[in-house]
């Protein structure tokens, strides 16, 4: 025997194709003992009786929904090999329902019966016993009590079982089937009388959708709150649809229609409706929610025509783009607003992260920072001590400047360490991101920073990391070289004295700079030579003399910039778990001493080194004798 919780209602789709199931409060729920052998016949008397109804008077409709999976329709009950295989589920998942719809015997299944949740406003058909009211020179009918519970008519297609919401994709194309019918008259295909409607902006986009589909135009005639009432363009057309919302919920139920047009066809072709910027949007909105720009405005254009046989301008798809993109993204106003919330479930989730943010005196976003735990822990652990930061434009609503901090693992790869968002790059914001760096990168003098030649990067770190050295990008200082000195033919030279892991050899390159242009040697001394030479580098920055780590990195995230703040820090997120979880990957089978770029680099060497003599001194001291240089080689300093 299986306990299973049974609840009435009736199901319905949004316009984003999720499916809901919308209980009626008058009936509430019961529950049931059923086995994998209970016939359908049965199950159905044991419901209505416990319903306190006739199972002889009524129909019940049952169904189920997979466990998390709303998008997927429900799945119905229609003999007792799917009964047998329902209970069977349920006894997996103890959290399954049974959903039961029950209408009168005899009556469209589709019709509910005393629904006390949908209290429904009548049928107009005699407004005798009704109030009518003038709107706008239109007649509006208000429904009395006595009214209710008529039977219902229906504004779908024949045998449409679903005809409510669709979510319509570029690229299908839908065929309506037959909409003409004799003389004037002709029937839509996208609403019914009693269904339900999310909210009421899914119920103006759905008719929004039907005026467009079928070529003609409809005036709101009343909207507030409670009612939702339109009529054809036409004022000698009959058509019209009333819905009303359900109290206590966001819920709108259509409880009148007149189904058929009786304005003529070549009327139609005048005023033919074209959907709102929003309701496109809607019907778009799939194709932005992945790292890709998604459909331009002429692309919704021509999908419009297309699908829809529907112009619109060029200003109208650009609003529809908009709103698609807010919609798959977030809006930036209320990205930031869910900012403390985020950063305290990514420290929840990723223990050892550090995460700040701050806001002004108005309650105003200013800054923020975030570095993941996993990065700083595998920093300390395997990380060479040379940090990159970089800057780079934001391309939202409200711009501002995401800042990068990132170290190169021993395979060359890139290793994030932090990232920071702030309003631009000055000595403000620069100096609260190297504080909050600091939180989790201590100050050290093995510790070494690569950067543009940004006098507020400087400025931060000499403050807020005086024991660490910093350098310049070499590719920075060879662009303002070309730049000021008009010809790349110093550039090479430049170049090679920037190499240099020798003092004399530096020398002898700066010698010649010196001689070929004593402006350019001067200029390049006062770009401060420790900086950007790394035989006079005052710390340790190995082969890492660009800031190309942290550009790339602004590159690989040049579409999530773009994004508002939330979805960015998502984008940022899933990069690092994506790569961290390959590298894991590729490292735990690898079984030699060193890496694998580490290893190959020694491979090349290898053949040349063996022509080298070497001298002891002590144990971790040798002198090796080169084809040019002997040098002096410390296994403890690392040089």
């Amino acid at each position: 025997m299986v306990l299973i919780y049974v609840k009435s209602g009736e199901w319905v789709s949004d316009f984003s194709e999720e499916w809901s199931f919308v209980v009626e409060k008058a009936r509430g729920g019961r529950m049931v003992t059923l086995e994998t052998t209970t016939p359908l016949v049965v199950v159905k008397r044991i419901v209505c009786e416990d319903y306190g109804l006739d199972h002889i008077a009524v129909n019940a409709e049952f169904s189920y929904s997979i466990v998390n999976q709303r998008g997927n329709p429900p799945i119905f009950i229609t003999n007792d090999r799917q009964s047998s295989n329902f209970v069977a589920y349920a006894k997996r998942d103890s959290s399954t329902t049974l959903c039961v719809t029950f209408s009168c015997s005899g009556v469209n299944k589709n019709e509910r019966i005393n629904i006390d949740l949908n209290k429904e406003p009548c049928d107009s058909s005699n407004v005798e016993d009704e109030e009518v009211l003038e709107i706008n020179g239109a007649a509006f009918v208000k429904p009395s009590k006595e009214s209710c519970g008529r039977k219902k008519d229906h504004v779908a297609a024949d045998g449409c079982r679903d005809a409510g919401l669709r979510s319509q994709k570029i690229g299908d194309s839908q065929n309506n089937g037959d909409t003409e019918k004799s003389g004037r008259e002709w029937r839509g295909d996208f609403v019914k009388k009693n269904q339900l409607f999310k909210s009421k902006e899914v119920l103006k986009a759905t008719m929004e959708i039907l005026a467009m589909k079928n070529n003609f135009d409809y005036i709101v005639i009343k909207s507030t709150r409670k009612w939702w009432y339109c009529r054809c363009k036409d004022a000698l057309c009959n058509w019209s649809v009333r819905a009303e919302g359900l109290d206590g919920s966001a819920y709108f139920m259509i409880n009148r229609c007149e189904e058929r047009h009786s304005c003529a066809p070549s009327k139609k072709s005048n005023f033919g409706k074209t959907a709102s910027a929003r309701t496109i949007g809607r019907l778009i909105q799939h194709r932005y929610g992945d790292a890709n720009d998604g459909p331009k405005p002429n692309d919704i254009i021509d999908f419009m025509r297309l699908d829809h046989s529907c112009e619109i301008t060029y200003g109208h798809a650009w609003e529809a783009r908009e709103f698609a993109i807010a919609a798959a993204r977030g809006i930036p106003d209320r990205s930031y607003a869910k900012i403390p919330s985020y950063l305290h479930m990514l420290k929840e989730a990723n223990p050892g992260t550090h995460t700040h943010y701050e806001i002004n005196d108005k309650g105003r976003f200013m800054y923020l920072f975030m570095a993941f735990g996993q990065s700083v822990r595998g920093y300390y652990n395997a990380m060479r001590r040379v940090i990159v930061v970089d800057g780079t434009f934001l391309k939202n609503k409200y711009r501002g400047v995401l800042l990068v901090a990132t170290a190169v693992d021993g395979n060359s790869n890139l290793y994030p360490i932090a990232f920071g968002v702030v309003d631009s790059e000055n000595d403000d914001s620069w100096g609260w991101f190297f504080r909050q760096l600091k939180v989790v990168i201590k100050d050290c003098q093995d510790l070494a920073f690569v950067s543009d030649r940004n006098s507020s990067i400087a400025k931060a770190i000499g403050t807020v990391y005086p024991r660490s050295a910093h350098g310049i990008c070499i590719h920075h200082l060879l662009t303002n070289v070309v730049a000021f000195f008009k010809t790349k033919g110093f550039t090479a030279l430049v170049e090679k004295a920037s190499r240099a892991y020798r003092f004399t050899e530096f020398e002898e390159h700066m010698t010649q700079i010196f001689d070929m242009s004593p402006e350019l040697g001067r200029y390049l001394q006062e770009a401060d030579v420790r900086k950007w030479a790394r035989s006079l580098f005052p710390g340790s920055r190995y082969d890492i003399r660009t800031t190309n780590p942290a550009e790339s990195i602004n590159s690989v995230l040049r579409v999530p910039r773009e994004y508002p703040v939330i979805p960015l820090l998502d984008s940022i997120r899933e990069l690092l778990t994506r790569w961290f979880y390959e590298r894991r990957l590729v490292s735990s089978k690898h079984l030699d001493p060193l890496t694998v770029e580490v290893e190959k680099k020694i491979d090349r060497k290898i053949v040349k080194a063996k022509g080298f003599k070497v001298y002891k001194t002590d144990n971790v001291k040798s002198v090796v004798k080169g084809d040019i240089y002997d040098c002096h080689v410390d296994l403890e300093r690392h040089y």
